[in-house]
């Protein structure tokens, strides 16, 4: 049988699976993030829904990435050798881990648990896969290749770490093995940063920079340092701490502190780089999927700022939280609404297309 040719609907869906961003799981990101702040917050009705919403999108987009790995393998493995895009596939390592955080805080025992584990599993293929790219496939130069999303493997990482100190909450006895592994992914994350940031600030002020280069998920670099903070926190935090995090205890403290104060300094700069790029260069302004790199950072440093007035001596950091956490909930709002303006506009094309086609021409009236 001849084969039917496809509708417009279905070569711009098709399409678009094609080129499905490799870093989507943001959106869960900063729905589960925001949704924690608001927690924090004490907004319970808007977190239970944002929380499920990001449980929602979880699920959806997991499902769109396994059908584009079974329709489009080779676009798959274009974007997983190639450094710019490679680092983006590490949100899919985080979101889960945000929402078993959240999950955690509701008290749930047994899908906190199965995320992790999901989290921990596609975290160990990654990274490894990731520098193994780097190491034996890459050969762009430094200036092509590094971009703000490389720091989704240490958002990842540190997720993780707060995710240890949740599972050593549900099993006590194993409390020490847990706080060591949360302590080691939290170390590693920093040691990470350390080398990632060093290759981005050298770009920023050694090389020339165009408006294209500044894209959304340079915020990570505020990000980092606001869940590195939030993972410091939790290791303080931790109930029944085993004889290392109580000789450590210190050193968490100041180095906490310290990547609080490096996230905050970001936060100008990057508004500044936005003033530039969209109000100075004139380059437009639309909705894409990276904008929920913006989003999840400033959920991520309101939540920091929750955690931070826990702490003996500094309650104060509570007063600027507040304001902050609905800062963060208009920029989810902004991009969501975006986000639906988006698909909305392109049914609408596509309808409109699809009628002009139907249309048969006028009749020529004979006189």
């Amino acid at each position: 049988m001849k084969k039917r040719p496809l509708s417009d609907y279905q070569v711009r869906w098709w399409n678009w699976v094609r080129q499905l961003y490799p870093g989507y799981f943001a959106s869960v990101m900063a729905t589960g993030i925001v949704s924690i702040a608001l927690l924090l917050n004490r907004a319970v009705l808007v977190s239970v829904i944002l929380g499920w919403l990001g449980g929602g999108l979880f699920l959806l987009l997991l499902a769109l990435y396994l059908l584009r790995l079974v329709r489009y393998p080779r676009e798959v493995l274009q974007d997983a050798t190639d450094p710019g895009k490679l680092f983006g596939y590490f949100t899919a390592v985080a979101a889960p881990g945000v929402l078993a955080t959240r999950a955690a805080l509701s008290h749930w025992i047994g899908l906190p648990v199965l995320l992790i584990a999901f989290a921990a599993g596609i975290w160990c293929f990654l990274i490894y896969w990731a520098f193994a790219v780097l190491l034996f496939r890459n050969e762009r130069p430094l200036q092509r290749a590094v971009n703000g999303s490389w720091l989704i493997s240490i958002v990842g990482t540190e997720s993780l770490a707060i995710n240890w100190t949740v599972l050593a909450t549900f099993w006590p006895e194993q409390a020490s093995v847990l706080q060591l592994v949360a302590y080691a992914f939290w170390t590693l994350g920093v040691l990470l940063y350390l080398i990632f940031i060093t290759f981005i600030v050298y770009r920023f002020f050694f090389g020339k920079i165009l408006p294209a280069d500044l894209t959304p998920p340079y915020w990570i670099n505020m990000g980092t340092m606001a869940i590195t903070t939030v993972a410091g926190i939790r290791l303080l935090q931790a109930p029944h701490p085993a004889p290392l995090l109580v000789s450590v205890h210190s050193y968490i403290t100041g180095f906490t502190l310290m990547m609080w104060a490096w996230g905050t300094w970001w936060l100008p700069l990057l508004v500044l780089i936005g003033i530039w790029k969209y109000g100075i260069m004139r380059q437009p302004l639309r909705y894409e999927p990276a904008l929920w790199s913006i989003v999840f950072p400033l959920g991520m440093y309101a939540t920091a700022l929750h955690l931070l007035g826990q702490l003996p001596g500094i309650a104060f950091f509570e007063a600027v939280a507040a304001p902050f956490t609905w800062v963060a909930f208009s920029a989810w709002l902004l991009v969501m609404g975006g986000w639906f303006f988006s698909v909305g506009r392109t049914l609408s094309r596509l309808r409109a297309r699809a009628q002009a086609s139907e249309t048969p021409p006028l009749a020529v009236s004979e006189h």
